[in-house]
């Protein structure tokens, strides 16, 4: 498997093209020419344009859009598949090379070997590029994922389910079926070394681990968590490594278990006892034993295991030099490079501008003009209070890249100062070095409705079983619907697990009501208040991301049964509190926006409300002039008070029935569709959020349903 592909157009260094010098060339020890057999192969044999170099020897040509495949011992395997057409060729050390038959097929090679697989429709025909021989044809249904040795890794697309396909020396095909994989969709498999491969597994909240697989028993040996993962992991017989998104390479022992992180993109070479490092633009060969470093390339966008720990590096030497080179330890123990093929028409990258805003409040443009459209361009977005970071990528040719304003799928960004790092790398000629770049940014989204974690968006308030208090971002509930939702051909997988903020560690639960009026004390966001059991009104001023130390509001508040809060009632701006007593009558309470005293008196709406069991005010859902109010009767029918907009309400218009399915109601933000807001219901055998039609007449739409449970543990109260 080609590692670090760095993918993009290049400019060659020294013009003058400086050969590598003596002290860095070195013969490769124990390879000889071979002829490679058979007539899938011989027939289409031709020997590649040679470049003399100054000793005189002469030098397969290779052309800046080639990426390496596979590397065996006699030779490796690049692929070109940009204009005029995809091409594979099979590059010996000895200088000569094979271009593989372009009938139509497509080709891959097993890591560190010198067997070569072309594939067409269903049809695979494996090549010993080494031993020749007539190439063994193998009939399957199945997509191919690697091949290791003459082992083929494959899917069947219909079950999902992972295949390792051979033939018998008397043609007998064997198709092992892997079982025993932990759970989790197969996303792809990695051939890292013969008789390994790893295997990508994604879960229904999108973790991802790689179970490592030993080819000749079909068995797991090893489970790890690779969420963060660039590319496939490289597996040697001690070792995992796999790169990840923020520019580092974690390591793991595979009989210990001890992992270690080093920064930028690293490869493991000659033992275990190197490391091939890419680390902001620089490429440097690193010993694990004393830290010492070696840098015979100016660049290297393909780094590549090969067999027995060496590498195969497509880059820049120091002296000037674009091609492949193979890099082996010396008898010294330093590592040796020897120039493979050349690459004479290579580029290096410019970026002539970069446009990065200074302030943003939602969907963000970041872009450029540089010398390739192809390159492929990198975003990381760190927050700097909290650390959490956000990769984007662009998608070619496209000189842009656009941020939804989103941590995750449906977490929104936090508000504050972030720091920004761009990496773009060359994609069709993959040579050049990288380039990079940095700086700083401020997200300002105005201030949101229910917002307890200044990211712009809605929250339910829940409180669990042992007295947490949770906000869950509605975006990240709505994800976990039961319907499946399609974008034309492409289905949005549902969220199975949202990432509730922790505002609370404990101690809510001697609170016997509890309700989010809104601002009421002119903070930073919307409070909350909660009734303790000896009928006391305690405030918490939020402050964005974390809630004040509670305040006393006053006492007598058990004469109360039910305390909404949530709509501006009077059309002051700010959210008033709506309680009704054990008598039935339903009483108002308006807000002052003083924190010492955030209540007016109390003013009586009206009696007989004794007769619903539920109430919720989640603000304008039908696009009247005030906050509404939701009743739900004993029947289960659900009935709305539009709001006045001076503290009173309008005749009750009936809903509909069936909501006695539910046990609470709470505003969930705005609807994205229209200006009125949308209402989360749920109850013990599940929820459904409603969006607001902005009618008087019809105030919900069709319920997307979710599979939120309210419980004693999880979700004990919605509020």
């Amino acid at each position: 498997m080609s590692r670090a592909h760095a993918r993009a157009r290049a400019r060659r260094i020294h013009p003058s093209r400086l050969r590598l010098t003596a002290a860095l060339a070195v013969t490769l020890a124990a390879t000889t020419a071979v002829t490679v057999a058979g007539p899938g192969i011989a027939a289409a044999v031709s020997t590649a344009v040679a470049q003399e170099t100054a000793s005189g020897a002469t030098l397969p040509v290779l052309t800046a859009q080639s990426f390496t495949d596979s590397v065996g011992a006699t030779g490796f395997l690049t692929e070109h598949s940009y204009y005029p057409a995809y091409a594979a060729t099979w590059t010996r050390y000895d200088g000569t090379s094979v271009r593989l038959p372009a009938d139509g097929s497509h080709y891959s090679g097993a890591a560190e070997s010198d067997v070569v697989v072309g594939y067409k429709d269903s049809r695979y025909t494996v090549h010993d590029m080494a031993g020749g021989g007539d190439p063994v044809v193998i009939d399957s249904p199945y997509g191919l994922y690697q091949v290791n040795g003459s082992t083929l890794v494959m899917v069947d697309k219909a079950t999902k389910t992972l295949h390792l396909v051979s033939r018998e020396p008397g043609g007998q095909i064997v198709d092992r079926k892997v079982t025993g994989l932990p759970s989790g969709t197969v996303n792809a498999a990695y051939s890292s070394a013969p008789g390994t491969i790893a295997v990508r597994l994604v879960t229904g909240d999108a973790t991802t681990r790689d179970a490592v697989i030993d080819v000749p028993t079909g068995t797991v040996t090893g489970l790890y968590d690779t969420s963060h993962e660039l590319d496939g992991p490289q597996v040697t017989p001690d070792h995992i490594a796999w790169q990840t998104y923020d520019s580092g390479t974690t390591i793991v022992d595979r009989h210990t278990g001890v992992s270690e992180t080093v920064p930028g993109q690293a490869t493991l070479a000659f033992g275990d006892e190197w490391l091939a490092v890419n680390d902001a633009g620089r490429f440097t060969l690193r010993s694990r034993k004393d830290g010492h470093t070696v840098a015979p390339f100016h660049s290297a966008g393909q780094v590549t295991p090969g067999p027995d720990g060496t590498l195969l590096v497509g880059g820049i030497s120091t002296a000037g030099d674009w091609g492949f080179f193979h890099v082996a330890l010396g008898a010294d123990g330093e590592p040796k490079v020897t120039m493979v093929a050349d690459v004479p028409d290579g580029q290096e990258l410019t970026l002539r501008s970069l446009s990065v805003p200074s302030r943003t409040s939602g969907y963000t443009n970041f872009s450029w003009d540089i010398g390739d459209g192809s390159a492929s361009f990198g975003f990381k977005l760190t927050h700097t209070a909290t650390g959490l970071t956000k990769t984007i990528y662009n998608n070619h040719p496209d000189p842009f890249v656009t941020w939804d304003g989103r941590l995750r799928e449906d977490f929104g960004a936090y508000n504050g100062t972030y720091t920004w790092k761009m990496r773009a790398t060359p994609v069709r000629e993959p040579f050049g070095p990288s380039i990079e770049r940095t700086g700083t940014f401020t997200m300002a989204r105005p201030t949101e409705r229910r917002d307890f974690n200044d990211n712009g968006a809605a929250d339910a308030l829940v409180r669990d079983g042992s007295g947490r208090l949770l906000a869950y971002e509605m975006s990240e509930l709505t994800a976990m619907r039961t319907d499946e939702e399609c974008y034309e051909t492409v289905c949005q997988a549902p969220l199975t697990k949202p990432t509730p903020e922790l505002l609370g560690t404990g101690g809510w639960n001697i609170y016997t009501l509890l309700a989010s009026p809104g601002n009421l004390a002119g903070g930073a966001a919307d409070d909350v208040i909660g009734r303790d059991r000896d009928g006391v009104l305690w405030l918490y001023q939020s402050e964005k991301q974390k809630l004040l130390p509670r305040t006393k509001i006053g006492g007598g508040w058990q004469i109360y049964n039910k305390i909404v809060g949530g709509s501006d009632l009077n059309g002051d701006g700010r959210g008033d509190l709506l309680a009704t007593d054990t008598a039935g009558v339903l009483w108002l309470y308006t807000s002052t926006g003083d924190a010492k005293a955030p209540f007016k008196a109390r003013k009586k709406i009206g009696a007989g409300w004794g007769q619903y069991n539920l109430l919720t005010a989640p603000g304008n859902i039908a696009g009247a002039t005030g906050g509404d109010l939701l009743a739900r009767d004993k029947d289960g029918v659900l009935w709305l008070y539009l709001g006045k907009g001076d503290g009173t309400f309008t005749a009750r218009r009936q809903i509909g029935g069936g909501w006695q399915k539910y046990t609470q109601i709470i505003p969930a933000g705005k609807n994205p569709w229209h200006p009125v807001t949308d209402i989360l219901a749920v109850g013990p055998t599940g929820s459904a959020r409603y969006h607001g039609n902005d009618s008087t007449t019809r105030p919900f739409s069709r319920p997307v349903p979710l599979p939120v449970r309210t419980d004693s543990t999880t979700y004990k109260s919605f509020f």
